[in-house]
């Protein structure tokens, strides 16, 4: 048998990928259902995301999956507010209908739009180099670019630009160029209700304390039982996994905060995500989304999720999200989620295998490949092809 320890996408793939082999695998999962950060819990009857997530069905991993989940697409492109006047800067492709009040500015200064697209679809990263700098190399400055285009790509990856690797943003341009992310009834965890129901042998509640060489397996030892396994895969979060291997490599986290209040009344642009500058105020992102999922409320209010990226009161976010909205949001904050390793962050130049192997040990997670849905799930499908082949 092989044993998965953890239940997050990186877990769930790498069993599935064993499962598909026709060989035998069991999942253990610590907590009481599986998921990972792709969490949904439901408070006064609205729909709470565990953060503010999307899922981009153009993931070549998801594609790979076949998901049948469905998903409400978001709207292809941002608010911003430039030059003093707040504009949707939507995609032409897909939101003709909201082009016209962008295109004046468009049409003014086209380098940074058009050094966005180049950076999607043509240029070549150069080593080493940061998501600023290859922007900024494009064109890709001034006004649109701090307002709008650095605002959206931060609330992305929840990080400066500067820290983030230019590979890595050219392939999340591609994905959103290609493809429109959205959410699902149910929230973020619906994608992992599906694929979690497709492994046969999975158990939770069951934390894995300790793995211990036996012949040439292993023993592993849980909260309730002790496993015996030929091969391990160990695709918990990256705390849990520093407690069985040393050669875990040193990452450095983004974190978050997610702040969820009820619209007590329409707001303009409410369906469409706002992007707000880092001097302006906390406010990272926001965005309505009981507007784009309408299952989310469960009375027709609409629902705020608003990102942070630095400490805040509630005062300030309140305070920011009229500045971005010229008007209060008076309604309850219902949620607020503090998230101290929301997403990893990959570094300008750095290079990820996709797995660790470590004294016969398996690694997986989305720390090893890249910080994304699609990143823990290739990580995933990795580990398990190598625990069939090895």
């Amino acid at each position: 048998m092989i044993l998965v320890i953890g239940g997050g996408l990186a877990g769930i793939r790498a069993a599935l990928t064993i499962q598909e082999s026709g060989q035998q695998v069991h999942l253990v999962e610590a907590q009481p259902s599986a998921g990972g950060r792709l969490a949904t819990e439901i408070v006064n009857g609205f729909t709470i995301d565990r953060g503010f997530q999307v899922i981009n069905p153009g993931y070549s991993e998801l594609r790979r999956l076949d998901v049948r989940t469905q998903f409400h697409p978001i709207s292809a492109g941002a608010v911003a507010v430039i030059d003093g006047r707040t504009t949707f800067f939507g995609d032409p492709r897909r939101e003709l209908r909201s082009i016209s009040r962008a295109l004046p500015k468009i049409i003014n200064d086209p380098k940074p739009f058009f050094g966005l697209l180049r950076g999607a679809l043509l240029t070549q990263v150069r080593e080493g180099e940061s998501a600023d700098q290859f922007l900024q190399r494009l064109g890709a400055t001034g006004a649109p670019y701090e307002q709008l285009i650095e605002p959206f790509l931060r609330g992305v990856f929840l990080t400066a630009l500067p820290e983030v690797d230019a590979r890595f943003a050219q392939r999340v341009l591609r994905t959103l160029f290609r493809h429109v992310p959205g959410l699902p009834d149910g929230g973020v965890q619906a994608l992992v209700q599906e694929l979690r129901h497709r492994v046969k042998s999975i158990q939770s509640g069951e934390r894995a304390l300790e793995i211990s060489r036996s012949g040439r397996g292993f023993n592993v030892k849980t909260t309730n039982a002790t496993f015996a396994a030929r091969k391990v895969i160990v695709a918990t979060d990256y705390a849990n996994a520093q407690q069985f291997s040393s050669a875990i490599p040193k990452v450095t986290f983004a974190r978050s905060t997610a702040w969820y209040f009820t619209l007590e009344a329409q707001i303009s642009y409410q369906h469409r995500l706002h992007v707000a500058p880092l001097a302006s105020g906390p406010v990272v992102t926001a965005v309505d989304v009981a507007a784009v999922v309408p299952s989310y409320s469960p009375d027709g209010r609409g629902l705020l999720s608003v990102t942070t990226l630095e400490e805040s009161s509630e005062r300030e976010v309140r305070n920011h999200l009229q500045q971005i909205y010229g008007e209060s949001i008076n309604g309850e904050l219902i949620s607020r989620i503090d998230i101290e390793s929301a997403l990893p962050i990959i570094p300008p130049g750095a290079r990820r295998r996709g797995i660790l192997e470590d004294a016969g040990l398996i690694f997986a997670g989305d720390y090893l490949t890249e910080p994304s849905q699609n990143g823990a799930l290739l990580s995933g499908r990795l580990a398990g092809e190598s625990a069939i082949n090895n």
